[in-house]
């Protein structure tokens, strides 16, 4: 029965050739895929990096208040800023020949002398007047009154000797006050100083970071693009 193993054959054959041909329009197709996926992804990845070079030529054109030199500028400035420098201490007060047991010597009348002995003078000229003359009761009233002619000498002595202490003090303090006050000044303006350089820091790495952040938003969103074009193409292989 030669017939009908020839027919088989010649059907056989021609299976196979009809599968040869089947596989062949499949891979042509999936390579026509590919290729089709490639290209979307040349094109992807062309649109992206036009969009990560737009952000870089937006944020140059938009700049930024401060720049790099300002936040180096800032950064010494902190690192040189000592609170110690505005505060004024003063010394002690040379105020020693004022102590409690100063002398007072100097603070009395120049005319003391002249002043008792007029004193005495008129006690006893009162007294002769009165009879008493030179006894024990006009020597008495003569002592009496010296004692509280010098007394009242004493103490205008020594408030003579509290004020100018006190005057002195005052001055002194004065100048504290001042030189505090003038430490303040120059405290306040640096504070200002560190605030607007501290502004000008931060912009610059707000702008800097901003920037930083758009571009690698734009990167990833590239890599899920470009993982999901590789996804695919392995999907024709």
């Amino acid at each position: 029965m030669p017939f009908p193993i020839a027919a088989a054959a010649i059907m056989a054959g021609t299976s196979l050739i009809g599968n040869a041909l089947n596989s062949a329009a499949q891979q042509e197709a999936k390579e026509e895929g590919r290729a089709y996926l490639r290209g979307a992804q040349s094109q992807s990845n062309s649109a992206y990096n036009n969009i990560i070079n737009g952000i870089g030529s937006y944020y140059d054109k938009r700049g930024s208040l401060g720049n790099a030199s300002d936040a180096e500028a800032y950064r010494q400035l902190i690192a040189g800023y000592s609170p110690d420098e505005y505060t004024y201490m003063p010394g002690k007060f040379e105020g020693s020949e004022f102590d409690t047991a100063g002398d007072r010597s100097k603070y009395i009348n120049p005319y003391y002398q002249q002043i008792i002995g007029d004193a005495a003078a008129q006690v006893q000229h009162s007294a002769a007047g009165a009879g008493v003359g030179r006894g024990s009761g006009a020597a008495q009233a003569i002592a009496t009154e010296v004692a509280q002619k010098d007394n009242e000498l004493w103490k205008e002595a020594n408030q003579e000797y509290k004020d100018e202490r006190n005057f002195q003090y005052n001055q002194y303090s004065d100048y504290i006050k001042n030189m505090q006050d003038a430490l303040a000044q120059r405290q306040n303006a640096m504070n200002t100083k560190l605030t607007l350089q501290g502004n000008l820091a931060n912009d610059y790495y707000s702008v800097m970071d901003a920037q930083q952040s758009d571009k690698l938003k734009a990167l990833q969103d590239q890599i899920a693009t470009n993982s999901t074009y590789s996804t695919a193409m392995a999907g024709l292989y």
